[in-house]
């Protein structure tokens, strides 16, 4: 099949690429400018432009059977709109067949008093207005943000692992390798059109990442929970104090709502889409850890 993956330069998209790509699938995305930034693997057919551009997204989804839909780290609720109402217009006049919205995040089935959060019911109020067959993916945190380039030095050469996730606390996580998993599953199976499916669902306590990291590299390693308060301030530099205040908002999110993650029927979407997420070992293994 013609598939598009939005952000195919991406770790959430180049991972769902990448797996496409291994199942004989022809790929097309948008990059705003060809060229510039981190490099698109080959292979992908790429169309110059953003979600933004109209006249770039039919292109990239001419003839296409499926797209999948991941909205880039932007805190704009107009951006929001207007991107993902392109890309639903877009997909009906291409004619595209299935789509997998990728939520990136929890969904809430309301708003609540975060724009992160929000961001997500709104794209998926458009969804359900749209008239597309759409199955909707719903992760909670990517265990690769532990791994991220800035990240693994500190794991290395101060022993810690920092994170803004409450210690001693199981909560939910998943991989950008198992994401990929569900995306391509859920291609295959276009009557599941109309779900929200939440995926991944290991749980573990921090503690449990740390002390898997260290057999793994043979170096003590442990566990720092780091209030959000603290984790946006870190941020904020690199990021911005727009971003950084969201991206800490979400875990505030998942500290205040621990529960009704772990009420979430993880059992139920491996089920239907026949995957085994990724074991804490097999994680481990799957990461460079050299410095």
């Amino acid at each position: 099949m013609k598939i598009f993956v939005s952000g195919a330069s991406g770790f959430q998209g180049g991972n769902i690429a990448q797996q496409l790509i291994a199942k004989n699938h022809k790929i097309s995305t948008l990059k705003r400018t060809i060229g510039e930034g981190v490099p698109v693997r080959e292979g992908i057919d790429i169309i110059e432009g953003g979600l933004g551009d109209k006249e770039a997204l039919n292109k990239a989804l001419q003839h296409t059977n499926v797209a999948v839909y991941t909205f880039p780290l932007l805190f704009d609720m107009k951006l929001a709109k207007e991107y993902t109402s392109n890309f639903i217009a877009a997909a009906k006049e291409q004619k595209v067949d299935l789509v997998i919205f990728n939520a990136t995040f929890d969904l809430p089935k309301e708003e609540t008093e975060l724009l992160a959060l929000n961001l997500k019911v709104e794209m998926k109020r458009l969804f359900d207005a749209s008239g597309l067959n759409v199955i909707t993916l719903v992760p909670d945190i990517y265990i690769d943000n532990l791994a991220a380039p800035w990240s693994i030095p500190v794991i290395l050469n101060d022993n810690i692992l920092p994170y803004p996730v409450t210690s001693g606390t199981k909560v939910p996580w998943i991989s950008h390798i198992d994401l990929a998993k569900y995306v391509v599953s859920a291609i295959d199976k276009p009557e599941l059109a109309g779900q929200t499916l939440p995926i991944g669902g290991n749980l573990f306590t921090g503690e449990e990442i740390a002390a898997a990291i260290s057999d793994k590299i043979k170096k003590p390693v442990n566990f720092v929970g780091v209030l959000p308060d603290d984790f946006e301030k870190q941020l904020a530099p690199a990021f911005g104090e727009l971003a950084a205040r969201e991206i800490s908002n979400l875990y505030r999110y998942v500290e205040q709502n621990q529960t009704e993650f772990l009420k979430k029927d993880f059992k139920n979407t491996n089920k239907l889409l026949s995957v085994t997420p990724q074991t804490l070992d097999e994680w481990v293994d799957s990461v460079s850890w050299a410095n």
